[in-house]
């Protein structure tokens, strides 16, 4: 065993103690058809390793000083034992090795809870980059109609940044059912962020606006986004059109525009056609909409 996991068993003892006893327990009774590895120690060294995603599939065990666990049996006993999961959140502080980190934030994130909130809380406010990221993918298990997790997430946003991390912030802009006093400043920096100079973002914010507000400022941004230069954006704008309920004039003349313009990518045409779908069309709109919708389905290899 490494000289880092001795120490670290030794750490957290006093804290799991009796409670990872029982997950050991647990992991004995698993049944044949989901048993840890024989001989965990043969796989490939954890230290080349990449560290689990807590956005991704969970893992099906987690590292325990030397065990492998079960991650159902310790999310169930977490889920139930708020001693056991105050000891999971302390191993999780005081774990180095990166996978084992990695595996640990997976588990913390399946469990939720006020506790794991408050953990989350702590990380983003940290100065250390690795520790605000995991705050961020802790963060994401909560909905927006949490005001402590909205307020992060804008203040994260507010304080401006490399655009990949900032489009990153804005996909955790789920919609939520709330009060419109509290949905306002969410809309508002999707607004600005909509016009951003960096085309990814802007297309991000372009989409996630269309899912928070119907008014005529996000329809004038979705207007302007179908015709952005950026292919990225046009898709995404022409995506939350579809995704919305918001519907004018100008958009549906935007839309047939695209669809029935030779030189518009095979993509745009058949997106703008898919959501010309849901226009009310008049006979001669009607007419430009079925020649693309022919073109589209020969495009794809549908065609007759």
């Amino acid at each position: 065993m490494k000289p880092a996991a001795v120490l670290l068993i030794a750490l957290a003892s006093a804290a799991l103690g009796a409670a990872l006893g029982g997950a050991y327990v647990a992991r004995r009774d698993v049944g044949a058809g989901s048993a840890a590895p024989e001989n965990p120690a043969a796989a490939a060294p954890r230290a080349t390793a990449p560290a689990h995603d807590a956005s991704a599939s969970p893992p099906d065990y987690v590292s325990i000083g030397s065990e492998r666990v079960s991650f159902e049996s310790l999310r169930r006993r977490a889920a139930s034992d708020p001693a056991f999961l105050r000891g999971l959140m302390q191993r999780y502080r005081n774990q180095t090795d990166p996978v084992a980190r990695g595996e640990l934030l997976a588990l913390l994130n399946a469990v939720s809870g006020d506790e794991v909130l408050r953990l989350a809380l702590s990380l983003t406010a940290s100065t250390r980059a690795e520790d605000e990221r995991d705050g961020l993918a802790l963060l994401a298990a909560y909905p927006m109609d949490r005001a402590e997790v909205r307020e992060t997430v804008l203040a994260k946003l507010g304080q401006g940044g490399d655009p990949q991390r900032m489009g990153e912030l804005v996909a955790m802009l789920t919609p939520a059912t709330m009060p419109s006093e509290d949905a306002a400043p969410v809309i508002a920096e999707l607004a600005a962020l909509a016009r951003h100079s960096d085309p990814s973002l802007r297309a991000q914010a372009v989409l996630q606006l269309a899912q928070w507000d119907d008014g005529e400022q996000t329809e004038d941004l979705l207007h302007r986004a179908i015709l952005d230069p950026s292919p990225d954006v046009r898709a995404k704008a022409i995506a939350g059109v579809q995704g919305s309920r918001i519907r004018s004039d100008r958009l549906k003349e935007a839309l047939l525009a695209i669809a029935a313009d030779p030189a518009s990518s095979a993509a745009d045409r058949g997106a703008a056609t898919f959501a010309l779908q849901q226009f009310r069309l008049n006979r001669a709109e009607y007419g430009i909409w079925r020649r693309a919708q022919a073109q589209a389905d020969a495009d794809s290899g549908e065609g007759g």
